[in-house]
């Protein structure tokens, strides 16, 4: 290493007289540029930085003819922290990195440089990921849903999926609007008293939604209860029985209100909110509208008669499931407004 690079003109990334460390893997014997970020620079190819981003190929432009090197090398310094870097590198040169579910760290690196840098392909690919776990569209929603409940129907997300304050926060830097509205909803699911203490990261540290945020995820979630309440009074309160009911024509009260007293049952379950108690799903509309249809069916086995006490016929199930499903669409339609998020565009789409 050249002795005159240690001296702070050429790293204002470190301190006074702290000689950078080489990275251990992504230095090249071919290299032809030295990018220093923080304790570590790394050998890379001019090119390829270049090829991908306008931003630095603008800032390499400026590097004199006559600056001083880091192994025989020209030198850029960056003020990135050096681990998010070389996520970021291993990226544009195509290497394998962890962008599973459970690998926020290294997917927010990666979106937070290639935004900074504008290397927009990949900044786009890195959002699709994140898509998976924060979904544009409600069958996505629902795929997320069942892959975080375990075998005994516990809805248990942690820690496969990250905090959904973690995801507001990174996509308000990143002008990823499209994570925001399923992350608004889940952070809604949370009691209010949870919401004012915050997240407490692996890492130990706190952290706290600004208070105009939190502001947004109780008035949204106060629109969800609202149409949740709405859906119950409208929906499965003095339900009637299907035209197609098979008890219409019954001459014995009991029997022809049959399926008009298993709404009833359901109504009540609903209110008592005993079943998301259970599973660990209380303050989530969308899954107790979805429950409202499934409860009555639950503990069916196949070529078993079902002996529930309270049972709707199919036909009148069928119209149920119907309406299930349209005020499920809506109210995954209403998020961006609820949330008062008018930068989403194209929600649900």
């Amino acid at each position: 290493m050249d002795s005159e690079f240690s001296s702070n003109r050429h790293a204002s990334p470190l301190t006074a007289f702290q000689v950078p460390t080489r990275h251990p893997e992504l230095c090249f014997e071919d290299g032809n540029l030295a990018v220093v970020t923080g304790p570590e620079y790394f050998v890379i190819h001019r090119g390829l930085l270049c090829r991908h981003s306008e931003v630095l190929q603008k800032r390499l432009a400026t590097i004199e003819a006559d600056a001083r090197l880091l192994e025989g090398h020209p030198v850029l310094s960056v003020d990135d922290d050096a681990a998010d870097f070389a996520h970021f590198l291993r990226a544009l040169y195509g290497f394998t990195y962890d962008d599973s579910l459970g690998s926020f760290p290294v997917m927010s690196a990666i979106l937070r440089l290639s935004t900074k840098y504008e290397v927009l392909g990949l900044r786009a690919n890195t959002i699709r990921n994140l898509s998976v776990s924060w979904p544009p569209t409600l069958e996505m929603w629902e795929a997320r849903e069942k892959a975080a409940t375990n075998a005994d129907g516990m809805y248990a997300p942690r820690p496969n999926l990250v905090h959904p304050l973690l995801i507001i926060k990174l996509a308000r830097e990143v002008g990823a609007h499209c994570l925001l509205p399923s992350a608004f909803y889940d952070l809604s699911r949370y009691l209010p008293s949870q919401l004012m203490e915050g997240y407490i990261g692996p890492d130990g540290v706190r952290h706290y939604l600004p208070d105009d945020e939190l502001c947004r995820v109780l008035r949204g979630k106060e629109h969800g209860a609202r149409f949740f309440s709405t859906f119950i009074v409208t929906e499965l309160e003095g339900r009637g029985p299907s035209v197609h009911c098979v008890h219409r024509n019954e001459v014995q009260p009991a029997l022809k209100r049959a399926c008009q007293m298993a709404f009833e049952a359901v109504t009540f379950e609903l209110i008592r909110d005993v079943n998301g108690m259970v599973c660990n799903r209380n303050s989530d509309p969308l899954f107790t509208i979805a429950d409202s249809f499934l409860m009555q069916t639950r503990d069916d086995q196949p070529g078993v008669e079902n002996k529930a006490a309270y049972r709707a016929c199919e036909a009148c199930r069928m119209d149920y499931a119907a309406v299930v499903h349209a005020a499920r669409e809506e109210f995954w339609r209403h998020l961006p407004a609820w949330f008062e998020l008018t930068e989403v565009k194209n929600w649900a789409h």
